[in-house]
């Protein structure tokens, strides 16, 4: 059954649907959702920014851990007949969909903090077409989405429930904060010692390490922020866009100029996703003060 969707799609592509379906699975990939978050949490609402961040943060160490648990080769690496396209962009195993669960954790959250059902729909649509869109280029079997999307929609209602029940309690947000970067820790060095000794491919970790990287960084760099210089988002519309522009090409060069600076490696890429997410959380703040582009609390 699985076969014969994947043949379907490639069997009626266009160039048309090639171009269209490769813009609609870049709703999915890292540039977007940091414009996303970045604008919220720096300009629209602090405590929303921040879960809208966690949720997603978790929602994809969640995805990191399954697949490195399933062990899944995807479409295009297992059927000669189907041809990958993006496969940038699917590297590593392939249960569930990265793609998938991270757009509908971050449009379905997105859509629970504005609370209306038209938002809501719009959600749903968005990430279902990501999801086909990772079937049609080949690098996603249909059970994935499938699955990518009920996870999405299970750890959005949960933690946007959780997350906004304990917010408001500091030092209880906070341990949550730390004890999860150690459960995450602990359960990722289970798993790497597991993936290295039966089926010795460390690689299938970085982009995992990638994600708890930028979710220390931001996470501590929140708790830093909360304690030492809360900021307000509160501005005229010319300050924000300002701050934005500043804070997310800051984030741009941190992002790619350090990736040229450093040394390819797991580590080092590590330490520049963990110098995004405290840059993010904490570094724009910290300097935008010094440049009055954020009051204080």
């Amino acid at each position: 059954m699985q076969e014969t969707i994947l043949q379907y799609f490639q069997d009626n592509a266009t160039p048309f649907l090639d171009s269209f379906f490769n813009y609609a699975t870049m709703l999915g990939e890292q540039y977007y959702i940091i414009i996303l978050i970045t604008w919220i949490y720096w300009n629209v609402s602090k405590k929303n920014g921040f879960i809208l961040t966690f949720t997603f943060i978790i929602s994809s160490i969640v995805n990191g851990f399954l697949k490195n648990i399933f062990h899944t080769e995807r479409p295009y690496q297992k059927l000669d007949s189907i041809e990958g396209k993006r496969i940038q962009t699917g590297s590593g195993y392939s249960f569930p969909s990265g793609h998938t669960q991270g757009s509908t954790t971050l449009f379905v959250t997105l859509a629970l903090i504005l609370k209306k059902n038209i938002y809501m729909v719009i959600a749903i649509l968005l990430s279902l077409l990501v999801a086909v869109s990772r079937v049609y280029l080949g690098v996603h079997w249909p059970v994935d989405v499938i699955f990518g999307f009920i996870f999405g929609i299970i750890i959005s209602f949960v933690l946007y429930w959780y997350l906004n029940k304990i917010y408001d309690n500091k030092p209880l947000f906070y341990r949550v904060l730390v004890y999860f970067l150690l459960s995450a820790y602990s359960i990722y060095i289970i798993l790497l010692l597991i993936n290295s000794v039966y089926f010795n491919n460390e690689y299938d970790f970085g982009d995992s390490i990638k994600i708890l990287a930028i979710a220390t960084g931001s996470f501590l760099g929140f708790i830093l922020e909360e304690r030492k210089f809360p900021f307000l988002v509160e501005n005229k519309i010319s300050i924000k866009i300002i701050r934005f522009i500043f804070g997310f090409f800051v984030t741009i060069v941190f992002l790619l100029g350090l990736k040229y600076l450093f040394p390819e490696g797991i580590i080092f890429n590590a330490i520049r996703y963990f110098i995004v997410g405290f840059w993010i959380s904490a570094g724009l703040p910290f300097f935008g003060f010094k440049m009055y582009l954020f009051k204080k609390e």
